[in-house]
């Protein structure tokens, strides 16, 4: 299940109300169910909730077991409703199921939260994982498993109604009210993960099985390393995680690229692998499982802190499959830590409204950022150019390779804003994980602002198990180098994302050569930039003259040689980090007080004009010429920042009657000429640290090196032409840059408007933001860019 898709909004609201439902104790009781002591009204809203999650993944509304959403289903999805003798006995046992567990859950719920309770349950766990193991193996090699599957999720709906019963009779305590309300979590999040699993062929139907394997080995792990006294035995069954874990990894997403394609290039390989040990000589093409990458970090996390003494073993086997599980960010992040989850799933957060409203919002800008401007980046250029980079101009390719950069920031951060989102509307907190990385003027800024849970988690657990800097300069550069081309290897099994991380591991590594050669020491700057200024010159006329048949390959790896030391130099020392050299920025009154003041009226005023202009663009690319696109969009990009100079501008505009100030004067920012030059010096290194993230992107994007290299080939003939640069390629670039670089103080004005708004003035804009969205979606469908890994 995709976040944009129509089934997530409703998927996503089934279990917010189920996750409400667990909380609240304070339903009314059915006067003739009274003597049972229980809230059939309550049971009943729980259970259609659960069976609309069931049926969202499952597709098939005849799979319910129960009486009460078999029934209306059935009414609903049919013209002749009929009972037959198979439907009373399905709906019998169902219902009976559901409260048997309900009362096992109310009556033993201590029993279940405890660390025995839990045992058991892991224990289960691993007897039915191996039960289910078993069965995909004799009926695949039966050939019979497409039957055997058809029969397993036949009875699917039975698993789902005992467990769910189980989290509504845990809810109805409040000492275990707790646990019921992880117990909802996991089942939505099983279930989510299953959407994937389900319409997968053969075996990989059950990946969801090999996944809660992991997770019941990990959390027999944890509890055991904390246990151990002995280093070394602590340290081996460390070994055991990262083994599982990686072993998993590297089996389903790296074993045809060692094998296949590094394995060529080894002398006697294919002998020894394919002749001795007995590996298949051909490549397996394994599905890569969704979000595979991400769970095996978040798991290790877990591990490697338990082992690290920086964090306790839980012991609820529950808790810890819904830490991994987690249904917002599971299959592409952003990738959370332990210590932070778990804590907060042991200790469920309260429902807040306003942070369930700040979640829907947030989901609305991760929507808009996928929909408006990520697909149609890619529909419209990117894939193209990528797919035939022969057939576009090098203006054309360049423009792509932009869109490119601003397809997967939009398509990457809109995942994150709709994963935070859907987790602040759960009353959960998750890490952010982009803070506008083409802001950055140097490469370690950049990877301050990028990805941020995962350049953390490569720096915390990779990076310092390195040594990090704590061995010298020069050791510190080789671990840079080495945690940057693991992390394009993370990225995928492919040459091309091992050159990516090898431009941002050396660009990492000069930029911090650079940094220390040239903190403080101007005349040292001038120095080293005129001698990399020479290097350069050289290096490239040297290319040009000595060696002009010499293949693209040594072209492009001596050209970097000879232009990266300039080019880091110039970002080192005009990019240095504003946030240790700036002033901090003047207090500002919030908006909800400070309308009495005309600063803040001209402010108000500004911002609810950038709507119009928003609202007047929208209107634009149905009703009007194409050529007056790009100015209704500049117009509330220009709006949104002067606001935001009038904002920060400080003082008042003077006491009521005085005339109003013309707009020069609110730009007046009295810099002086030192000021001036340091930020056009900072934005002269954001240009060029764009421009090398441009140059990494090529190789990420690209299907292979070689694809890499035929773009890079086309770049090199400088033609102009720009046939292709339509308006359906222009604007949404445009406002890809427009929304990257736009004003912080109006996303924060709007978001604030929002939360002040009556909720069905709120609920009339989400509305009309989806009639939106929905105009403005394409009929083809585009995956997250980050679901493949």
């Amino acid at each position: 299940m995709l976040f944009s898709s129509p089934d997530y909004p409703v998927f996503l609201i089934a279990v917010f109300f189920l996750y409400a439902l667990a909380r609240w104790t304070k339903l009314p009781t059915l006067p003739y169910l009274r003597h049972l002591g229980e809230k059939p009204a309550r049971f009943v809203l729980m259970l259609l909730l659960g069976d609309v999650v069931f049926v969202l993944v499952s597709k098939n509304p005849d799979a319910l077991w129960d009486p009460v959403g078999g029934v209306l289903l059935r009414l609903a999805t049919t013209s002749h409703f009929a009972i037959s003798g198979a439907d009373i006995l399905h709906w019998v046992v169902g219902g009976a199921l559901f409260i048997g567990a309900i009362v096992l859950g109310r009556t033993r719920g201590a029993w279940i939260a405890s660390e025995r309770g839990q045992s058991m349950i892991a224990r289960g766990l691993v007897t039915m994982i191996v039960a289910v193991g078993l069965t995909v193996l004799v009926s695949h090699h039966n050939g019979v498993l497409a039957e055997t599957t058809a029969t397993i999720a036949t009875y699917g709906h039975l698993l789902v109604l005992f467990v769910l019963g189980i989290a509504l009779g845990l809810s109805m305590e409040e000492t275990q009210r707790p646990l019921g309300r992880v117990v909802i979590l996991f089942v939505a999040s099983t279930l989510f993960y299953h959407a994937w699993a389900a319409a997968m062929p053969g075996p990989y139907k059950y990946l969801l099985a090999l996944l809660l394997g992991t997770i019941v080995l990990d959390y027999y792990l944890g509890i055991w390393i904390e246990n151990a006294e002995d280093p070394w035995t602590r340290k081996a069954l460390l070994i055991v995680s990262l083994c599982s874990n990686l072993g998993i990894l590297f089996f389903f997403k790296y074993y045809d690229f060692f094998m296949f394609d590094v394995g060529s290039h080894i002398p006697g390989f294919d002998t020894v692998a394919h002749g001795w040990i007995g590996i298949k000589s051909s490549p397996l093409h394994l599905i890569l499982p969704a979000g595979i990458s991400f769970h095996t970090f978040q798991s290790l996390s877990y591990t490697i802190d338990v082992y690290r003494r920086e964090l306790k073993a839980t012991r609820s086997v529950v808790t810890f499959a819904t830490f991994v599980l987690f249904f917002p960010q599971l299959v592409a992040g952003p990738i959370v830590r332990a210590q932070d989850l778990l804590p907060q799933l042991e200790n469920p957060p309260a429902l807040d409204m306003e942070r369930a409203t700040v979640g829907l919002y947030r989901i609305l800008i991760g929507l808009f950022k996928k929909i408006a401007i990520a697909d149609t980046l890619a529909l419209a250029i990117v894939d193209r150019v990528f797919e035939a980079p022969a057939t576009f101009s090098s203006l054309e390719v360049a423009v792509g390779v932009a869109a490119y950069a601003f397809q997967i920031f939009c398509d990457f951060s809109a995942y994150s804003d709709i994963a935070i989102g859907s987790a602040q509307v759960l009353g959960f907190t998750m890490p952010e994980n982009f803070r506008t990385p083409y802001r950055s003027a140097n490469l370690q800024e950049f990877w301050r602002r990028w990805h941020i849970s995962l350049s953390t988690w490569l720096r915390d657990y990779l990076y310092v198990t390195l040594g990090g800097n704590r061995k010298g300069p020069a050791m510190t550069y080789v671990n840079l180098t080495l945690t940057m081309l693991l992390g394009g290897l993370w990225h995928g099994a492919s040459w091309a994302f091992i050159v990516w991380g090898a431009l941002h591991g050396l660009g990492l590594a000069v930029t911090r050569y650079f940094q220390r050669a040239t903190a403080g020491k101007r005349d040292e700057a001038w120095s080293l930039l005129g001698g990399c200024a020479v290097f350069a010159i050289a290096g490239v006329a040297f290319l040009q003259y000595a060696h002009p048949t010499s293949s693209i390959w040594w072209q492009l790896a001596l050209g970097w040689v000879f232009v990266m030391p300039l080019w880091a130099v110039i970002t080192a020392w005009l990019g240095r980090d504003p946030n240790k050299e700036a002033p901090p920025p003047q207090d500002i009154p919030p908006f909800e007080t400070a309308l009495d003041t005309p600063r803040a009226l001209v402010v108000e005023i500004l911002r609810i004009a950038m709507v119009l202009a928003g609202i007047g663009f929208f209107l634009s690319l149905r009703f009007c010429e194409e050529w007056t696109w790009l100015p209704l969009l500049a117009l509330p990009w220009a709006l949104g920042l002067a606001g935001d100079i009038v904002e920060r501008r400080g003082g008042d505009l003077g006491p009521p009657g005085v005339r109003m100030r013309v707009l020069v004067w609110w730009i007046d920012l009295h810099m002086t000429w030192s000021q001036l030059f340091a930020v056009l010096g900072r934005a002269l290194s954001t240009v060029l640290t764009f421009a090398y993230v441009c140059l990494a992107w090529i190789f990420f994007r690209a299907p292979t090196f070689n694809d890499a290299l035929a773009v890079l080939r086309q770049l090199a003939k400088v033609e102009l032409d720009h046939a292709n640069l339509i308006p359906l390629v222009t604007v949404p670039l445009a406002a890809g840059f427009a929304t990257h670089f736009w004003a912080d103080g109006a996303y924060r004005w709007a978001r604030t408007r929002f939360l002040e708004m009556p909720a069905p003035a709120q609920g009339l804009v989400l509305a009309g933001c989806a009639l939106l969205l929905r105009e403005l979606a394409h009929p083809t469908i585009v995956p997250f860019i980050y679901f493949q890994f």
